[in-house]
């Protein structure tokens, strides 16, 4: 079984854990004094540590030394209109399961749910993120950017080649990456040749206008032969994409 872990940031030798990451050890997991556990960044560092439990708190004490997981040579965003409900809670946690980098929320025409960073949406967002971090094992907790309009997004420079999903389209995503990684590892390396970031439209697809503007950037790629729901596309397109960059020698970075 492996070992209980928990985020804190900065790491250092020794410290206090926020009031979650406390409660989870305390009334979840019911933690005994001196139980070996993990401490992590979230930003690649982690370290064997020491709980101590008090009446409402818990500390830790490093145990071991810091690692660093080395930042694999991809990033892979996933840039998604929002679904109903809680599936957008779903979505997040399976594409920081699967090992996307990060997370983009579109804001797209006829989106159902229209995505806002205020009322402490985004400080939720974090967290669910930093959790899904803590069970999964992953080094580097996925990456909430702000939401934007495809339009925003593709005047985003930092976001390296974009890629996006249609439900009529011939292409497929797989084949597209694999083209894409061989064209890649011919040239010469650019720090903007390392990120892929896949747009995933909303249920009610996208808008004649954003299409046309999606097409003078690319073709669009399908997922596979059925309709899929957004939480659903989110997590094969990282899916896809982790076999397919795998496969030419490559993973994406978390």
């Amino acid at each position: 079984m492996s070992m209980p872990r928990f985020y804190v940031s900065p790491l250092v030798a020794a410290g206090e854990l926020p009031d979650d990451q406390a409660h989870h050890a305390r009334d979840v997991l019911r933690l005994d004094n001196g139980q070996s556990v993990i401490i992590f960044d979230g930003a690649g560092q982690s370290a064997p540590a020491r709980i101590i439990m008090e009446k409402k708190h818990a500390h830790y004490e490093l145990s071991g030394p810091i690692t660093v997981d080395p930042a694999p040579p991809y990033s892979l965003n996933i840039a998604t209109a929002v679904p109903k409900a809680d599936r957008s809670h779903q979505l997040l946690e399976q594409i920081s399961q699967l090992g996307a980098t990060a997370l983009i929320w579109l804001d797209c025409r006829y989106s159902v749910v229209h995505p806002s960073a205020e009322a402490g949406k985004m400080e939720k967002w974090v967290r669910l993120a930093i959790e899904s971090a803590r069970q999964c094992g992953r080094s580097r907790i996925l990456a909430i950017k702000e939401p934007q309009t495809p339009r925003q997004l593709l005047a985003n420079a930092g976001l390296g080649t974009l890629i996006w999903t249609h439900v009529d389209a011939t292409d497929d995503l797989f084949q597209r990456l694999i083209e894409w990684q061989r064209q890649n590892t011919a040239q010469v390396p650019r720090a903007e040749s390392s990120v892929i970031t896949i747009m995933i439209g909303p249920e009610g697809g996208w808008s004649q206008p954003e299409q046309e503007m999606l097409r003078q950037v690319a073709a669009p790629v399908r997922l596979g032969n059925n309709i899929l729901r957004i939480e659903t596309a989110a997590a094969a397109a990282t899916a896809i994409a982790q076999a397919a960059l795998r496969l030419a020698g490559s993973t994406p970075s978390q």
